[in-house]
């Protein structure tokens, strides 16, 4: 999976790439190519090792990216290439990536939003496809051949079982609680004071505004999962509304037209937390009866690799 590999290169020789699959992530971006002798290669790196900000905030992301396939492959007239790219969230933001990467190195390049992998590497032909990790979101496709989204709006606001909201929402209920004068003798409010070096739900509250970061916050979303397991109540009650807000974001694409009976989700937070999966099915049951969760055990990346080989029509005009 996508979360064991390392951060450094496993290479194998690889003189000539004919197709390349990227997958770029919130935190870690993965290339992998085929070489002309049937070689693999796969390069996982941080994903701030070459971007700045978000994808389109600084111009010079794209063609950091592009210096890190060169550096990485040879490429000539019959290589393809496919990424998946968090952060492009619209059709306009697509083809900018798309034609920004084809100018930089003279192949043809496919872009979609990086949930859009899912399907293809897991090959089960029309879903919708779900990204729980450093971001949520859920994207699927229509009869006609649209994307649609529900979500992926951001971890300061939205992004709803992704691991800095878990840290946002467990804070937030731990506040109305107090609030209600229901919280009591709560271990994950406890952990949190702990990893923030503070005495009490207020200082709490102040510590993680000013300290509000992707990073910072997500760091701390292991310990909503610790803490379920022993019982918290703040812990079972966020991870619960979480498997709601995603399994209401499935019901949304498919009230819009999205095609699919299963779900292909991929990310460290659903990847990694069979609760959440648990959680998640039996929300899909009630708002989404006849859909089916498949946690993907195959590299996202794997899905690059599949649109990139596909025939040139294909390639512009997939169909999950």
């Amino acid at each position: 999976m996508l979360d064991e590999l390392p951060l450094a290169a496993v290479r194998t020789a690889t003189p000539l790439a004919l197709r390349i699959g990227i997958d770029v992530g919130g935190t870690k971006t993965h290339v992998a190519a085929v070489g002309d002798d049937g070689a693999r290669l796969d390069h996982v790196v941080p994903s701030s090792s070459w971007r700045t900000g978000a994808l389109f905030s600084d111009s010079g992301n794209l063609a950091r990216l592009a210096d890190l396939i060169r550096s990485l492959v040879r490429l000539d007239e019959r290589t393809t290439l496919a990424a998946g790219m968090h952060g492009c969230d619209t059709p306009a933001q697509v083809a900018l990536a798309a034609r920004t990467l084809e100018r930089l190195l003279a192949v043809p390049v496919r872009v979609v939003n990086d949930a859009e992998l899912l399907g293809h590497a897991a090959r089960v032909g029309e879903c919708l496809q779900m990204i729980v990790g450093t971001g949520a979101v859920v994207v699927g496709r229509t009869a006609t051949g649209a994307t649609i989204t529900a979500d992926g709006y951001g971890w300061l606001l939205s992004d709803f079982g992704s691991a800095p909201a878990l840290l946002r929402e467990s804070v937030r209920e731990a506040l109305v609680r107090a609030d209600r004068d229901e919280l009591g003798d709560d271990s994950l409010v406890a952990a949190l004071q702990s990893a923030y070096g503070v005495p009490d739900l207020t200082e709490l509250a102040l510590a993680v505004t000013e300290r509000a970061g992707l990073t910072e916050w997500g760091g701390h979303a292991p310990l909503v999962f610790a803490h379920a397991d022993r019982g918290s109540a703040v812990a079972l009650h966020v991870i619960t509304e979480a498997a709601r807000r995603l399994a209401a974001n499935v019901a949304s694409l498919l009230a819009r037209g999205a095609l699919g009976d299963c779900v292909v989700a991929a990310g460290g937070v659903i990847t990694n937390q069979p609760r959440l999966q648990h959680e998640l099915r039996l929300a899909l049951a009630e708002v989404a009866p006849g859909v089916r969760l498949e946690v993907l055990d195959a590299p996202p990346v794997d899905g690059a690799l599949v649109l990139a080989g596909a025939a040139p029509d294909e390639r512009h005009h997939p169909a999950p």
